[in-house]
């Protein structure tokens, strides 16, 4: 199997690199609800949603594996186990904007369908796409569904503690291999490209023998060889990018706690909350440090007098700016009072000490 030219405008082709965990693709878009980041130093594209933009009257854009987009590994798997199918437009914002419709070609096998590389119209794209979606939205919903249910067992999701001591790969081989679900069917459709120098030629056609010589010899490295899929089956990609995440130590898929949105952690592996930004900006990291916070202050009814009554003095002071005795007050106030709570952080006085400390002290 060979790759294809510089340009081509069908399938999809995708990779890893698991060392910077980053994951790249490359198919051709039409870019309906979509834009993108171009890194011209890197070569690399970062595909983003945008509510205003339109196709470039139903054009549909070439893709080039040396201009590759480039995205966080396990993304795609994680916005599908997250997209909203319920309807085109938001099965679009959650999904297709990004990957478009290639990696749908296969899904089902007695539904073929072809893009066209010129629509002529927004109006004509959208017809067509629109009705390539809704015939295969079932299959879809029922592929989402069975993906949600194989990363559960896989990641323990459901906290069982009889799977708590084997590792991803462990549980997805078993899942594989007992069948648990259909994800041992979702591999069929995906032809693996090995690498090798010899297809290095394009990818370094501009650069000189020993511009390559050179750039190996002062980096200290070697050209990394990869195994590029491809396959236009939406079902063979999940489970090409599930089979290599589950062989990723300290990677692993998370369900948010508070919006329930599928996630895999950015710091610490034991996060509970995702990063994805929601309607007013925030996420639910942030929203879930201010809900402990608050939690922690209600069970703490030392740190909750002090807020009170910080909160209190402060409006006092604010009220009566003219007043330096009343400002001079609660400058010793607080300086008293944070060296209290200090004090019961370390453990040298106790929370009902510093509490009636504070009630003695309003």
């Amino acid at each position: 199997m060979k790759l294809p030219e510089i340009n081509f405008f069908d399938d999809f082709y995708f990779w890893f690199n698991t060392e910077t965990k980053k994951e790249y693709y490359a198919t051709p878009l039409y870019f309906y609800r979509a834009n993108y980041h171009l890194d011209t130093e890197n070569k690399l594209c970062d595909v983003y949603y945008t509510e205003t933009r339109k196709t470039d009257n139903g054009l549909k854009h070439s893709a080039s594996i040396y201009s590759p987009f480039y995205e966080r590994f396990g993304l795609l798997l994680l916005r599908f186990l997250n997209a909203d199918l319920s309807n085109y437009e938001t099965a679009n914002k959650t999904f297709f904007y990004a990957y478009g419709f290639e990696v749908l070609k296969d899904l089902d096998k007695n539904y073929k369908f072809e893009l066209s590389n010129n629509y002529g119209s927004n109006e004509n794209y959208l017809k067509s796409t629109t009705k390539i979606f809704k015939d295969l939205q079932k299959n879809l919903i029922d592929l989402q569904e069975e993906l949600i249910k194989a990363v559960t067992y896989i990641y323990n999701l459901n906290n069982e503690i009889k799977l708590e001591k084997y590792t991803y790969s462990e549980r997805f081989a078993v899942y594989l291999i007992k069948r648990k679900g259909k994800l041992y069917s979702y591999y069929k459709n995906d032809l693996i490209i090995r690498d090798s120098f010899s297809r290095k030629y394009d990818e370094f056609t501009q650069d000189s023998e020993f511009e390559i010589l050179e750039e190996l010899h002062t980096k200290n490295m070697l050209l990394s060889m990869r195994y590029t899929h491809k396959s236009t089956d939406l079902s063979s990609i999940c489970y090409a990018i599930l089979d290599e995440l589950s062989k990723t130590p300290n990677y692993p898929i998370k369900k948010c706690l508070n919006c329930g949105m599928y996630f895999i952690p950015t710091s610490k592996v034991d996060e509970i909350y995702c990063d994805y930004p929601k309607e007013d900006s925030k996420t639910c990291r942030d929203l879930g440090a201010f809900q402990s916070y608050t939690e922690r202050l209600k069970q703490n009814k030392a740190m909750g007098e002090y807020r009170k009554t910080y909160q209190q003095k402060f409006m006092q002071v604010r009220k009566d700016k003219k007043n330096k005795k009343l400002a001079q007050n609660f400058e010793f106030w607080k300086k008293n009072a944070k060296e209290k709570i200090n004090q019961m952080k370390k453990g040298e006085l106790s929370e009902n000490e510093v509490y009636e400390w504070i009630l003695k002290n309003k």
